[in-house]
C-alpha cells in the first residue's frame, strides 16, 4: 500500500486488500474470497487513478469511492456469504482511510438500504433470520459500536461519545443495549465497566452541544 505516512499529511495513493481465512478454509472458498477481493480492489484503485485530487481520508471522498464501487459491483443481497466478505473489504478500506465503518455507508456500497439492515437485526424476517442474515447484521452493528466506543476511550472523541449516545442506546451512567445480541458483546471487568460509565457521563445530549 502506497501512501504518505506523515501524520499531519497522510493521504492514500492506493489501497491493498488482503483478507485472512482460516487454515482450515477450502481452496474452492479461498477463490472465492480472492475473486470478489480482487474485484473490489481493481475498483478502488482505478478509482483513485482517475481522481487523484480525492481525498479518501474525508467522509465525501470515502463516500464517491463508495458509490463507485455500487456502480460496478452488484452485491447478491440473498448471499449473505458474499455480504460478508464484502463486509470485511469495506472494513479495510475504512481503516486504510482512516475512517469509522458504520452501517449507512457500508449501505452505500452495497446497494443495499439502510432500513433493510435494520430489519434484520431486528429479527422481522423469518427468513433472514434462518439463512444468517439477522445474525451477520448484527455482528456488524457490534463492530461499528467497538470502534467508537475504543476511539472515546483512547482519544475522548466528542463526535464517536454522540454517535454512540444517538445510535446505540447509551445514557448517563448506563448502557442500553436495544437488540438481544447480547452475546456478541464482550464481556468487561469492574475497571472496565466504570471506564464506561465514565465515558457515558460526558456525552452531550443533543447535537447542538458537539463542537464546531
Amino acid at each position: 500500500m502506497a501512501y504518505n505516512n506523515n501524520k499531519d499529511d497522510y493521504k492514500v495513493d492506493n489501497i491493498v486488500i488482503e483478507l485472512d481465512t482460516d487454515e482450515d478454509t477450502e481452496e474452492a472458498e479461498k477463490e472465492y474470497i480472492a475473486n470478489i477481493t480482487a474485484k473490489i480492489m481493481t475498483i478502488t484503485n482505478e478509482f483513485i487513478s482517475r481522481h487523484p485530487n480525492i481525498d479518501l481520508c474525508t467522509s465525501q471522498g470515502l463516500t464517491e469511492l463508495l458509490k463507485d464501487i455500487r456502480r460496478k459491483y452488484k452485491a447478491n443481497i440473498d448471499d449473505i456469504k458474499e455480504l460478508g466478505i464484502l463486509w470485511d473489504i469495506y472494513t479495510v478500506i475504512c481503516c486504510t482511510c482512516r475512517i469509522k465503518p458504520t452501517l449507512m455507508r457500508y449501505s452505500v456500497m452495497t446497494g443495499i438500504d439502510n432500513t433493510t439492515i435494520t430489519s434484520w437485526i431486528n429479527g422481522e424476517y423469518a427468513g433472514r433470520v434462518s439463512s444468517g442474515h439477522s445474525q451477520t447484521a448484527k455482528k456488524w452493528k457490534s463492530e461499528c459500536e467497538s470502534s467508537l466506543y475504543d476511539e472515546v476511550i483512547q482519544t475522548g472523541n466528542i463526535g464517536c461519545m454522540f454517535a454512540l449516545k444517538a445510535n446505540y442506546g447509551y445514557r448517563d451512567n448506563i448502557q442500553i443495549i436495544q437488540s438481544d445480541g447480547r452475546d456478541l458483546l464482550p464481556e468487561y471487568s469492574r475497571e472496565e465497566i466504570a471506564a464506561r460509565a465514565k465515558v457515558v457521563d460526558l456525552l452531550p445530549d443533543s447535537p447542538d452541544d458537539l463542537p464546531d
